[in-house]
């Protein structure tokens, strides 16, 4: 049998998904004139008639696997969709080798799709096959290296309390190497101004700050990640040697945000980054030199002509030290979700070195749940506040927070 000659429907769809995941609406779009079974259908049927004529590994099935996937994803069926993005990778990868780019968008789809069914191993496998596939194909000087490494590592540094497979020491470890390497590209053939240098060294702090945690609650080796047997002397000195190296590298990255934004056309961007370098002063019990930069944000703040209310807005309130930003907060509530939401609204006290206390529970849905109730204790009490800063430095305050829990949490 010659060559398939799809419909004018099909025709459309390939070229869309060619350009994935931008395609990913592209089911939708057709979803209007054909029912969401019978576009599943068409995709199957079409599958059915290239493995008669062709064989199951052909290069034309891996648009309509994908083209499938697309349509199962636009029907909330990430498990489906899942299976059909991977068998349109795996005949790609037979037709085109291990690490062609044209891999990515279907890897970007697999890892949406697996993080929907809560499938970390996969996503952890596909995130580090799609940073590989970038560092065999494109140079390390390039755009898309420096793209692909940040993504790799934002995931890592958010992934190693996840279940994954992969020692969460080495998941940051990871993370760290792949910053190094755009933080090189960027340093040495970027503009300072470059808008991505900033958002690297905040996820550096961000990643070091996290290994160094992980190294002070873990008792994962730090050499294998495997577990550690009784009291290991050696042990307890690498322990402490990564600590203090992470703090040293966080507060390196931190300070190069400071020196960036030392500038008067940047002077709100240069008080919130002395303010995220006196957080991670904090974080690391150095009060003295937490309030010094505390000063030294506010007084910039000051300084930008930033009114009383506006500091206020950056500064009143306590705030959970979560992330590195230099961008400003926004006023008004958060965003609700609809109705039978599941949250716990909490009051609280935080002294100036962030620690909570006086925790009371105002508010929760459902209101005899008792376990939410619990979790969100648990989580003020692990949590680093940022502290109300006045000119002065931190001050004692009180503080309000809502955390909100997806039903299936529960």
């Amino acid at each position: 049998m010659g060559d398939i000659h799809t419909s004018g429907f099909f025709s459309r769809f390939a070229l869309l998904t060619v350009l994935a995941p931008s395609a990913a609406g592209a089911v939708g779009e057709f979803s209007d004139a054909t029912s969401s079974s019978n576009v599943t259908a068409l995709f199957l049927q079409q599958i059915a008639v290239i493995e008669t004529a062709h064989g199951a590994l052909d290069h034309r099935l891996s648009e309509h696997f994908l083209g499938l996937g697309l349509a199962h994803r636009a029907n909330g069926d990430a498990e489906n969709a899942a299976a059909a993005f991977r068998q349109a990778l795996h005949i790609n990868r037979i037709n085109k080798g291990l690490h062609n780019l044209v891999h990515v968008p279907i890897v970007d789809l697999l890892i949406e799709s697996s993080a929907r069914l809560g499938d970390w191993h996969a996503v952890e496998q596909q995130h580090r096959y799609r940073y590989w596939i970038h560092r065999r194909e494109v140079a390390m000087s390039s755009d898309e290296f420096i793209d692909a490494a940040v993504v790799f590592a934002a995931w890592e540094t958010r992934a190693y309390k996840l279940d994954t497979g992969v020692a969460a020491y080495l998941q940051l470890r990871d993370a760290q190497d792949a910053l190094a390497s755009a933080l090189q590209t960027i340093v040495s053939d970027r503009p300072s101004d470059d808008p991505r240098l900033i958002n690297i060294l905040h996820t550096q702090a961000l990643v070091n700050l996290n290994l160094a945690l992980h190294m002070m609650a873990s008792t994962e080796d730090p050499a294998t990640g495997g577990a550690t047997i009784g009291d290991d002397f050696g042990d307890m000195i690498q322990r402490r040697s990564i600590i203090a190296e992470s703090f040293k590298r966080g507060k390196g990255a931190l300070q190069h945000v400071v020196n960036l934004t030392d500038s008067e056309a940047l002077r709100v961007q240069h008080g919130l980054a002395l303010a995220n370098l006196a957080d991670w002063q904090l974080i690391f019990d150095r009060p003295q030199a937490s309030a010094k930069f505390y000063r030294r944000a506010y007084d910039a703040l000051n300084s930008a002509g930033l009114s009383a209310e506006e500091i206020a807005v950056e500064f009143g309130d306590p705030q959970p030290m979560s992330k590195f930003t230099i961008e400003r907060r926004q006023t008004g509530e958060p965003p609700r979700r609809g109705s039978g939401e599941v949250y716990v609204v909490a009051t609280f006290d935080v002294n100036r070195r962030g620690n909570v206390w006086n925790i009371e529970i105002v508010d929760a849905y459902p209101a005899d749940n008792r376990k939410i109730i619990r979790r969100a204790r648990k989580t003020l009490r692990a949590t680093r506040f940022r502290p109300s800063i006045s000119h002065d430095g931190p001050v004692n305050s009180s503080g309000t927070i809502r955390y909100d829990y997806p039903d299936d949490s529960i």
